[in-house]
């Protein structure tokens, strides 16, 4: 794994994570808009417990990537320039540069056949800005500090001018991807569908026309998106390893991130149960207790269990129905112990191992964490301590103290969510207005989760207590 910690900073995030991997409006940390065009190594922690930009932000990446249980080799791409690792590549732009700016010319319409795809870092200002020339017999390059293109901007150069080794700059995306590529020797690269028509066609030129190799194997994956928009650190809608491992299992989102990935995934936060049903069926299928319609499914689902995996378990795991899961935890959040008995009675988990036990309190915190913080608002759940005061019909009355009373039965969620509609029919209550008043009663909302399941994971006798206040 590389990173890109010579390229310039470009803009400046909406909001930014500390090494906790939790979140900060930029606005509340020192401004960063001076630091724009130089190199990320060279910027300063804006939170100031790294020696730099860079360090900080490749921290919370690669925590991340070994919260997933993966342990790439790192490789700075500032440290390959400066100890030289590159210098063969650059050299070999330079001697075909005549090639090299045919290249940059029929990829890119703002370039011409006379441009040098190399910047220097000012020795006055510190940014990035494009090389005049170079002398291949020193390895140096000579600049003229005009600032540098940025997206949509373009950083102002301090006009300084001056000449700098190689290592004091670096080549420009376009080439420096290639060289990345050769230099590694890289023989299977996946990229964005992005740099499909655009830099990969270039790459394949100069990796066979500059570097002399054989391009790598080529995988175009789609995009990824989050709640239906790509992420932009601009506009704020990023998300980090850290903060799905809030909410999901390892294993779950490295299925949701590698499965299908020649087809556009989006990461929707409210929905993220369909995630968890996903990879569960895949479990199941692994474990012969889920079915598919054709063998090619089946292999397919097979091989994106192992892949995320790492240890495949010998036997199937317990898995607590994820918005189950959300459920009971926001009900009972302090007893782990209450919340198995009640699966246990559910037949949710009937014998339970110690690594069973942990999984379901990992569940159980998880499921409760999407909930509160990302769950559509009917989800989310805050049990009456003291009912709400309610105009009661005397029919409506009567229907709540007959399901009072026969709340004490011992009955099976289904069995439940029928005997309420029976007790509204009996009192001649509609059946939707008899459902708002007991959500009103119980959680202060005109609807919520089924109440069969919602009152088997309270406890019939704590409904019980609570209806009968009214």
């Amino acid at each position: 794994h590389t990173t890109d910690d010579r390229d310039p900073l470009k803009a400046v995030p909406f909001k930014l994570p500390d090494l906790e991997g939790k979140w900060h409006t930029a606005s509340s940390l020192p401004k960063m808009e001076k630091y724009l065009g130089m190199p990320l190594c060279r910027i300063q922690d804006p939170f100031g417990c790294c020696n730099s930009w860079s360090d900080h932000f490749t921290k919370v990446w690669m925590d991340g990537v070994y919260a997933l249980g993966m342990k790439p080799d790192l490789y700075s791409v500032n440290d390959l320039y400066e100890k030289g690792k590159l210098t063969k590549y650059v050299r070999m732009v330079f001697e075909k540069i005549d090639e090299a700016g045919r290249i940059v010319a029929k990829h890119q319409q703002t370039k011409d056949k006379e441009y040098i795809p190399f910047d220097a870092i000012c020795q006055n200002c510190g940014r990035l800005t494009n090389i005049d020339s170079f002398d291949l017999d020193s390895m140096t390059v000579h600049y003229t500090c005009g600032g540098k293109a940025i997206k949509s901007m373009k950083t102002k150069g301090c006009a300084h001018s001056g000449d700098v080794p190689i290592t004091e700059g670096k080549l420009q995306w376009r080439f420096e991807w290639p060289a990345m590529m050769s230099f590694f020797e890289t023989t299977y690269e996946p990229f964005g569908k992005d740099h499909a028509e655009g830099s990969w066609k270039s790459a394949v030129e100069i990796i066979e026309k500059i570097f002399g190799r054989e391009p790598p194997i080529p995988y175009v994956y789609e995009f990824f998106l989050v709640d239906g928009q790509k992420m932009s650190a601009s506009v704020g809608n990023v998300c980090i390893v850290q903060d799905m491992l809030e909410i999901m299992e390892p294993e779950i989102f490295m299925f949701f991130y590698t499965k299908r990935p020649n087809r556009q995934r989006n990461l929707e936060l409210k929905n993220i149960n369909l995630i968890v049903d996903d990879f569960e069926h895949a479990e199941r299928v692994f474990f012969d207790i889920d079915k598919e319609k054709n063998e090619t499914d089946r292999n397919n689902l097979v091989r994106s269990y192992k892949m995320c995996m790492g240890e495949v378990p010998k036997n199937m795991p317990v898995r607590i129905p994820y918005q189950f899961a959300s459920l009971i935890g926001q009900i009972h959040q302090d007893g782990l112990e209450n919340a198995i008995d009640l699966l246990k009675f559910t037949g949710h988990v009937e014998k339970i191992s110690d690594e069973d036990r942990e999984r379901v309190k990992k569940r159980l915190a998880l499921a409760r964490n999407w909930a509160q913080k990302y769950a559509s608002p009917e989800v989310r759940i805050t049990l009456n301590i003291k009912p709400p005061v309610i105009d009661l019909r005397d029919n409506e009355a009567n229907a709540l103290r007959c399901l009072a009373k026969d709340l004490t039965k011992k009955q099976s969620e289904k069995e439940l969510q029928s005997m309420i509609f029976d007790i509204a029919r009996e009192h001649n209550v509609e059946a939707k207005r008899f459902f708002q008043i007991i959500y009103q009663i119980l959680i202060n909302k005109d609807s919520g989760p089924r109440l069969g399941p919602f009152i088997v994971a309270v406890g019939r006798d704590r409904i019980r207590k609570i209806i009968e206040v009214i």
